[in-house]
């Protein structure tokens, strides 16, 4: 187990004045709209004004527009609609309504998300005004989980798609704040209750969902104090099929990949006979065809627990001067049951594999996959396997803000925040069927769902044994500790200058360990009866005819049982190296900048310049392998420094038109994953495998052009512009260099000299590329209309982006997480007593892999159209029902492989519809 090294505790630091302000005086604003009306007492007197409130979405639109419009640089908003109740019921969800944000599902829930085409590794995400981190299921990067946290317990959204001086360092894409309630963000006592039933039509289950909020502040906002909590569960039901990739025999791979053929998969075996086949060449055909490795029907059953608590405190012992206290805890518990069964000679290259199995009967389309196939001497694997996930997030920040005269003010932050995900079950166990005549796949007619004929009675279990049994348990901790201050001083009206610093020690902290795999004869079971269980496929998917849907599958707390899992020394759990691994950071940074306004030719000009000089120290602990018996822990420190100037530009050229400019340098922190200087050694034939602790941060600066017109009340048509140059970007090279320029101990060179030479396979400080997009945007409410089409409004955004990475001196567009299309848009209907709107999402193709496995050209994820809606009733003024459907059209996760889109994982969770009750006060 690995030791952290000693954090040191950590003062001094930067709140970004506008962050401020938006966090507490955007959200508590009431924003009202006049209106002349005839009076109906006598139609000879003349009209007397009446005044019309604006509130529900459409407010918190109307808010989110007012915050964008107020600021230098490009910056988009999500507000509450009302106390605790956010527009969605998940954040990445609420966060893909904003222009150039798309986001990664995962169980039916938005998880990740990529802002201008950067994943969640490049963008940094604060809490309350510090950076932190949030994970959940094999999160081991930088990127920030959004599942962990009910979205009722937050007030507002910030994305930051801008760099400013007085802006945290650590981001390419974008910078997002989350804020959660405070009780100077309303007037006295206020309390708010909310629950919710949730139907799923696949599982045909209905789980609950509550929230409270009771907040209390005195009548001169000098003392007050907040509690929230938020409950919910789900159990969704994951359905699908999937191939595991395809792949052919090796000997045709780099012909089809974007892979050089050296890098090429070399010939690994042939079908053991093709039994149509009536010359070598169709023979030579069949063995360089690609084919799926293991298709197989699945299902995952999952069971989520969610609950948070947030608590603040606010003073303000003078006119002066303001103190927060803000404390957040989450825990977050999901359990998945994964079941599978099919074939498993496609995936294999040794006797019991491809060389054992006869072709029977083929169909080989015109880009040479194998689309259509008969075989016998197959071997059939079925599969179930246990997770459990559990993760404890907490945070605490103490900020304040105090005036020293009317010119000189100062902002100052500390805070801790910790996210503990632990996976105290991890196991899994097969059973095998071997040597299998009359298998048969066929994706001719719909290659999502494909016929499946397994050759045997799948329900039988005396036809399978037991033959591996597997168990892993790990831990990752992330914590933050933050401080910083700013201070602001006036030189003049037009004039303000600003300066400040901060300190922050991030650390990551992550232990694996694993046991058990394929089991000798003497520890294997021949008929599963007693500890297996019936797996239905296809609740809910149109599977073809023909097809088997009953398996035979581990039930997998009887064989835990039967195998003595937790009990038998044979399953005593062993440090997995590759995965046990520490990362400290201690960054340190300052920034000077001047904000100022002026007319230009008439035209105000708003703007602020700086400068942000940041010091990374780093530290990197992993485990390297010497021998098969013999590892060594291994340590190696980095150091970099960063200067980032920019530059952020508003004009408003008339009343209504704004347009902005912004020039920046930024960096993002190298992956977590790519810092361990873990890995293997061997002396002997000189070659290591590791990552790099010694990695640069990805450098970049950062273009941007926008214009903004606001054409009437609460409406905006506007169109952004971006550019990326990118300077370097990590990329995975395999090169000879000396020992001694590694950055691991001589000691580990194992008596060799340190210049002698090593190939070592490392991630490496690659050559840059670039990413440029446009965004477009529109919201209006349609007040403009007659009657009852005056309640209608519109908001919905486009962004295009594309991207080039530079490779071995050329250009390839392989960026991951990268869509070209994105849109979003929402139709709303509004009334005082009744709300209603449709949501529209959708996100274009995207790679997840370049070049893909098993000699694929590409891994990646199709088109996806996710459709939402929702209504409202306002019983009374303080009693509301509504009614919500989530992903309405049932839209499935298509995820493909190659340049052929052959279908590597289709699956889906089916629709939620959720009742619900408010009640506030």
């Amino acid at each position: 187990m690995l030791q952290s090294s000693n954090r040191s505790l950590v003062r001094v630091a930067v709140r970004s004045a506008i962050t401020a302000a938006l966090s507490t005086a955007v959200m508590s604003q009431a924003l009202a709209q006049q209106a002349n009306q005839p009076s109906s007492q006598d139609s000879a007197q003349q009209a007397q004004p009446e005044e019309i409130v604006v509130t529900g979405y459409r407010m918190s639109l109307n808010q989110a527009l007012e915050a964008k419009r107020a600021e230098v640089g490009a910056v988009d908003a999500i507000l509450a609609e009302d106390i605790a109740d956010f527009p969605d019921l998940n954040l990445a969800e609420s966060i893909q309504r904003i222009p150039g944000v798309t986001i990664n599902r995962e169980g039916g829930q938005g998880r990740t998300i990529t802002v201008r085409g950067l994943g969640g590794d490049f963008t940094r995400t604060n809490i309350n005004g510090m950076e932190t981190v949030a994970g959940t299921t094999g999160n081991r990067g930088r990127g920030f989980d959004f599942n962990v946290f009910a979205s009722e317990l937050f007030q507002s959204i910030v994305v930051r798609k801008t760099q400013s001086a007085d802006l945290d360092e650590g981001s390419l894409g974008a910078t997002v704040d989350l804020q959660t309630a405070r009780p100077f963000d309303f007037d006295g006592f206020k309390t708010a209750l909310s629950g919710q039933a949730s139907y799923n039509d696949v599982t045909e289950d209905t789980n609950p969902r509550a929230a409270g909020l009771i907040s209390w502040a005195n009548e001169g906002k000098t003392f007050g104090a907040l509690f929230s909590a938020a409950y919910s569960e789900r159990n969704p039901f994951d359905e699908g099929f999937g191939t595991t990739r395809w792949e052919d025999n090796g000997t045709a791979a780099f012909e089809r990949s974007r892979i050089s053929p050296d890098q090429a998969f070399s010939p690994r075996g042939n079908y053991a006979g093709c039994i149509p086949c009536t010359s070598q060449a169709e023979i030579d055909a069949v063995n360089r065809s690609f084919h799926p490795r293991i298709p197989r029907y699945a299902e995952s059953l999952l069971e989520q627990k969610r609950y948070g608590l947030t608590g603040a405190l606010q003073w303000a012992p003078t006119e002066k001067t303001q103190i927060n206290l803000d404390a957040l805890y989450a825990y977050y518990s999901s359990q998945t049951e994964n079941a599978n069964a099919g074939s498993i000679s496609f995936s294999r290259f040794n006797a019991e594999g491809i060389n054992e199995t006869v072709v029977r009967d083929y169909q080989i389309d015109g880009n040479g996959n194998l689309v259509y196939g008969v075989f016998d001497n197959v071997d059939l694997r079925s599969e179930n396997g246990f997770e459990r996930h559990i993760t404890k997030y907490h945070q605490f920040t103490l900020s304040g803000t105090h005036e020293f005269t009317d010119r000189f003010r100062m902002n100052a932050l500390v805070g801790t925040s910790e996210n503990d995900l632990d996976t105290p079950y991890n196991f899994s166990f097969a059973y095998d069927a071997a040597d299998v005549d009359g298998y048969t796949y066929d994706f001719r007619n719909n290659s999502r769902f494909p016929l499946l004929v397994h050759g045997i009675d799948m329900t039988n279990p005396d036809l399978w044994t037991l033959v591996a049994a597997r168990r892993r348990e790990s831990s990752i901790v992330n914590s933050y500790d933050t401080a910083k201050f700013a201070v602001e001083y006036d030189l003049n009206d037009n004039l303000t200058v600003k300066g400040g610093a901060l300190v922050k020690s991030f650390e990551v902290d992550m232990q694996d360990f694993s046991s058990g795999g394929d089991l000798a004869a003497a520890r294997q079971l021949v008929g599963v009866g007693a500890i297996a269980r019936n797996l239905p496929i296809g609740r809910d998917m149109a599977i073809p005819a023909g097809s088997d849907r009953n398996y035979i599958v581990p039930d997998v707390w009887k064989s835990a049982g039967y195998v003595g899992l937790f009990t038998d020394p044979f399953y005593a759990l062993n440090v997995s190296g590759t995965d046990t691994r520490n990362v400290q950071e201690d960054d340190a940074s300052a920034f000077v900048a001047l904000d100022f306004e002026y007319d230009v030719f008439a035209m105000p000009l708003r703007g602020s310049a700086g400068v942000r000089y940041a010091q990374t120290d780093v530290t990197s602990v992993g485990i390297l392998q010497l021998s098969p018996t013999e590892s060594q822990v291994a340590k190696v420190e980095n150091d970099y420094t960063d200067t980032l100037p920019s530059l952020n530009l508003a004009l408003e050229a008339t009343d209504d038109l704004i347009v902005r400019a912004a020039v920046a340098k930024v960096m993002a922190r190298p992956n977590l994953g790519d810092l361990t200087p873990g890995g293997n050694i061997d002396n002997t034939s000189r070659t290591i495998r590791f990552g790099n602790p010694l990695l640069n941060p990805f450098r970049a600066t950062n273009y941007d052009l926008g214009v903004e017109w606001y054409f009437t009340d609460e409406a905006l048509v506007g169109a952004a512009l971006f550019y990326k140059d990118i300077k370097s970007f990590s990329v995975r090279d395999t090169d000879g260099i000396p020992f001694s320029q590694t950055g691991l101990p001589i000691e580990l060179a194992g008596g060799n000299d340190p210049s002698t030479s090593y190939e070592v396979s490392r991630m490496i400080n690659g050559e840059g590329g670039w990413i440029r997009g446009i965004e477009l945007q529109y919201q209006q409410p349609f007040t403009f209309l007659p009657g009852a089409l005056s309640n209608f409004g519109f908001t919905g955004n486009y962004t295009y982006i594309e991207s080039a990475v530079k490779y071995d001196g050329g250009l390839r567009n392989d960026l991951r997480d990268l869509s070209n299309n994105a849109w979003n848009a929402t139709l709303y209907y509004e009334t005082e007593k009744f709300s209603a709107r449709v949501s529209s999402a959708f996100r274009g193709e995207y790679l997840t892999a370049f070049p893909g496995g098993n000699g694929n050209s590409e891994e990646g994820v199709n088109d996806a159209t996710t459709i939402d809606a929702s209504v409202s009733y306002n019983v009374t003024e303080d009693l509301t029902l509504s009614l919500e459907g989530l992903n309405l059209t049932d839209e499935y996760t298509d995820a493909y492989v190659g340049d052929y889109n052959l279908v590597s994982r289709y699956r889906h969770t089916g629709r939620e519809i959720l009742l619900g009750v408010r009640w506030t006060y």
